[in-house]
């Protein structure tokens, strides 16, 4: 210690301008101002902080009565008021994401301060519990913005709005918008690259995504009002489609159409609803795509039901259409209502995906890495759909091992596992003696599985615990985890 007392001044002090700047940025704002105690040199430095976050560590949070809340939000709204006034420096950076402070008219205040500083990245987040605010006009005159990120407000975009030319990055989040918002404001961003619209009101009509530079959309929503497609989309890479509406009535271009205007499309998520639009009973669902996607690595299935009519012709179709697939995930669900299942109605995925009932099939997972199913199947009468969400076939033709290895699936994931299925053990050890490099597996059983091997009811189950144990023991570290 005296070492370094004797060693010269102090060190806290004599650091650069530029490195206690750096210090500050990561310190929360309230912190951040308190080191003006530590020194002479400190006492300003926080005035030109060039990012500012006011999240819900700058308020003290409590249970609140009514009189309290609306004293906080009005003390919360100072301090900001506050720390903007004492400012000194450019402002690159805000951040406003309380979201229990209640949006009002003194916001107008903060965003005309921001548009005039020249703010790059801005983020607003309001109180979903609150009335919705209503976004000043003076937002659209900050032209310097880069990344724009809104929630629970609502957006007009004034006549006189040129546009935000330097902007990349657009994420709103339970939006108010105009019916013409997209149709006015695309073409005013030319270089957006990431665009995501999650839960937002006031979307209908025609969706005409031109966007050269655009490599991210997402789109969720609960209702479908509008017909989107990708006119002009070349860098297109990873796409999000979530909705719980019927989109069966054109909302949504033909299956060829649409990954025909994706060409380096990299990551697809879709639900239930977008498959069954590119099912249609299954009549026009070729068994591949004309255009293969050549860059897909990525495809995630979540609310899927197979028992849909041309459903796993949509499935197959894809997975044959993208000979570079690394990640695949598919979450099953089911129709409650039908207690009964026609076997013969649809092929089952195992019979698709072989080579001998599929040409050129062999080559379809070759690449895969990882592979995640999720079964919420619950009740007797759905046991047979999973019997097709596993791969299982529907005749006794079950090979020891598929006709090509899975040569690069490392990361294997099955959630409610049912062994008392016919069959499903024979699969899982086929699937699983077919990944000669499988290196890690995550397996939800249900209880079923212990008691059956506790009175050794099968010897399917007796042969799969025996081939799995020497399999686990020497390739790879297996997670048993019961089901809830």
């Amino acid at each position: 210690m005296k070492r370094v007392c004797d060693s010269g001044g102090d060190r806290i002090t004599d650091l650069p301008a530029h490195v206690i700047q750096c210090i500050l940025v990561f310190l929360p704002i309230k912190d951040a101002t308190k080191t003006s105690v530590l020194s002479r040199k400190w006492r300003h430095q926080w005035r030109s902080i060039p990012q500012l976050v006011f999240d819900d560590g700058f308020v003290e949070i409590r249970e609140e009565t009514e009189s309290e809340r609306s004293l906080m939000n009005k003390q919360a709204l100072l301090n900001i008021y506050k720390s903007l006034l004492l400012r000194d420096g450019p402002m690159t950076k805000f951040v406003l994401s309380i979201p229990r402070l209640n949006p009002c008219h003194e916001i107008d205040l903060i965003v005309l301060y921001l548009s005039s500083k020249g703010v790059r990245h801005l983020t607003l987040v309001f109180s979903r519990n609150s009335d919705e605010y209503q976004m000043h006009s003076s937002l659209f005159s900050a032209l310097h913005l880069k990344s724009l990120k809104l929630r629970s407000c609502e957006v007009t975009p004034p006549s006189w709005f040129v546009g935000f030319s330097k902007l990349t990055h657009l994420e709103l989040n339970r939006v108010t918008l105009p019916c013409d918002f997209f149709k006015d404001f695309l073409p005013k961003c030319p270089l957006l690259e990431s665009l995501s619209v999650v839960d937002c009101d006031g979307l209908e009509g025609n969706l005409d995504i031109v966007a050269p530079f655009l490599k991210s959309f997402t789109l969720v929503v609960d209702f479908f009002d509008i017909c989107f497609s990708f006119k002009s989309t070349p860098l297109l890479s990873y796409v999000v489609l979530d909705w719980n509406d019927d989109c069966t009535d054109g909302g949504v271009p033909d299956m060829v159409s649409l990954f025909a205007s994706l060409p380096a499309l990299q990551q697809f998520h879709v639900n239930y609803e977008i498959l069954n639009n590119f099912a249609g009973g299954g009549r026009n669902v070729p068994a591949r795509l004309p255009t293969p996607l050549h860059f897909l690595e990525v495809f995630d299935m979540k609310h899927v039901i197979f028992d849909v009519s041309g459903m796993e012709r949509v499935f197959v179709c894809l997975i044959m259409s993208s000979p570079n697939l690394c990640s695949l995930t598919v979450q099953v669900s089911t129709l409650h209502q039908h207690d009964q299942l026609a076997g013969n109605e649809v092929s089952s995925l195992w019979r698709l995906l072989e080579a001998e009932d599929c040409p050129g099939s062999s080559h379809c997972l070759q690449h895969l890495r990882e592979c995640r199913i999720v079964d919420n199947c619950a009740t007797q009468a759905e046991l047979d759909l999973m019997r097709k969400a596993y791969w299982v076939a529907v005749g006794n033709n079950i090979p020891t091992r598929i006709s090509y290895p899975l040569q690069r699936l490392g990361v294997l994931t099955i959630t409610r596992l049912i062994f008392n299925i016919s069959r499903m053990e024979r699969v899982f050890v086929c699937l699983i003696m077919s990944s000669p490099n499988l290196h890690k597996l995550t397996i939800q059983v249900c209880c079923v599985f212990q008691l059956r091997l506790l009175f050794a009811g099968s010897i399917e189950v007796y042969k799969f615990a025996n081939v799995a144990r020497h399999w686990f023991l020497h390739k790879c570290s297996c997670s048993w985890i019961p089901a809830i």
